[in-house]
């Protein structure tokens, strides 16, 4: 007879008592591995804790829990036994002892060596230290309850950026200041040995920051013209939402032959990963600069607004992605007008963009028989796998397709109303509200589209 399972506990908004602390070793580049320790308040008794799962941005349950590794608890020098769930691989369930009140983990999150068992995060010279893949925690509290307090060690002499506040230095650790375990999984900590940091608003109580991190020096050599592209970004975003959801916005841009590309929106940051040339290459890549266009405009579409059924109170419990033609196709939209308004891409390639999109779309095989809602479910139904048959099967297409319905309703407000009105006027609207508030989604629901 199967053994019954422990009942993993329903989740509480109260407030968890006390602060978790996480800190990550980063100085094993040789193999690749971050070594963690965390210390967690506890209480006797019964306690089941996490490893993220569902993480924002991904759309879908892959957090990388095959790569955990060595998990040590001990409380006040004793082994504590763990044991993990038979049918929730992301629970480890374990018995507090009476009059214990901290326990002390220590575990290894072995990041990949080679693109072949995954996004390669750690190179001998860049970091991409997303906290989801480093932290456990207790189950029955929302995310937004749960304080942590986190800190790193860096490769001596590298330098970071992230959207964590830094409370102190201790020779190569840095110490961040407290946050909740919702801010902490969407403030990324990237770091270099061959780094820029640009200012593209400096002005103002919600600066902007472009940091640069590259495979050798020469990456890093932009042109005024270059930069002056991603500074009008910045201005015609804000001519676009007429606000700012964060308190500081850190693009984080990797050039590289090594670290893996990416493309990861965050509340007050965006993981953004290209091959070095960049800036070197400018004339031959026009498409790519798309991308940090789409990530900013995830901090209003996707992050400040959010799907209610993307927004779950833990990173164990499923989202639901019916909303992601509005997530992601409206964002796709707008990455393409930034470009353009920015100067990063011409507007005649654009143009040009929009319409092979739509060509390849119209040839389309598998749209005869799923729809576009329906592709929303297909971050869930295939982790994002490549496909064999991708015209009939149909992959991610909320993206491109969604985009192409936005500009649909862009020109039927200009023609309904004359040209008075479009959709620059709905996101001003929609997106513009509650200037300056950080941190903090407002979550959208809405009836699932039935688009062809």
């Amino acid at each position: 007879m199967a053994q019954a399972q422990r009942p993993i506990p329903a989740v509480q908004d109260a407030a968890y008592p006390g602060v978790i602390s996480v800190d990550v070793d980063l100085t094993d580049l040789e193999r690749k591995i971050m070594e963690v320790r965390q210390t967690m308040p506890v209480k006797p008794g019964p306690l089941t804790l996490y490893y993220p799962q569902w993480l924002p941005g991904a759309h879908s349950p892959v957090g990388p829990i095959g790569k955990l590794a060595g998990l040590r608890i001990l409380a006040k020098g004793q082994v504590i036994a763990w044991k993990r769930d038979t049918l929730d691989m992301y629970a480890f369930h374990l018995d507090v002892p009476s009059g214990v009140n901290t326990l002390e983990l220590s575990f290894q999150y072995l990041s990949p060596v080679s693109q072949a068992t995954g996004r390669v995060v750690m190179t001998t010279d860049i970091i991409g230290l997303q906290w989801h893949t480093v932290v456990l925690y207790p189950a029955g509290h929302s995310a937004r309850a749960i304080q942590v307090r986190p800190s790193a060690t860096l490769p001596s002499g590298w330098k970071l950026a992230s959207a964590l506040d830094e409370a102190r230095r201790e020779a190569d650790r840095v110490v961040f200041k407290e946050v909740s375990l919702e801010t902490l999984v969407d403030s990324p900590l990237w770091a270099g040995r061959y780094t820029d940091r640009v200012a593209l608003d400096a002005a103002g109580s919600a600066p902007v920051y472009l940091t640069l991190f590259a495979d050798n020096p020469a990456s890093l050599k932009a042109s005024t013209e270059q930069i002056d592209a991603h500074k009008a970004l910045v201005r015609q975003a804000d001519r676009l939402f007429g606000s700012r959801h964060f308190k500081r916005y850190e693009f984080l841009l990797a050039l590289s032959e090594h670290f893996s590309g990416i493309g990861l929106e965050h509340a007050e940051s965006s993981e953004n990963g290209v091959k070095p040339g960049y800036f070197t290459e400018w004339a031959k890549g026009a498409p790519g600069r798309t991308l940090l266009p789409h990530e900013y405009t995830h901090s209003w579409n996707g992050k400040f607004r959010r799907p209610a059924d993307l927004s779950t109170p833990t990173f164990n419990q499923p989202m639901q992605d019916s909303l992601l033609w509005f997530y992601e196709g409206q964002t796709q939209y707008w990455g393409f007008v930034l470009s353009a308004r920015s100067g990063l891409v011409s507007i005649p390639d654009s143009r040009e963009s929009l319409a092979q999109t739509a060509a390849w779309l119209d040839a389309r095989a598998g749209r005869t028989w799923r729809n576009l809602q329906d592709t929303t479910n297909e971050p869930i139904v295939s982790r994002r796998a490549p496909q064999d048959w991708r015209s009939w099967q149909r992959g991610e297409d909320y993206y491109d397709e969604g985009a192409l319905i936005w500009l649909d309703v862009d020109t039927q407000i200009r023609e309904l109303s004359a040209g008075k009105a479009s959709l620059n006027d709905v996101a001003r609207q929609f997106f513009g509200v509650e200037n300056g508030r950080a941190n903090s989604a407002v979550h959208l629901r809405g009836r699932d589209a039935r688009a062809q």
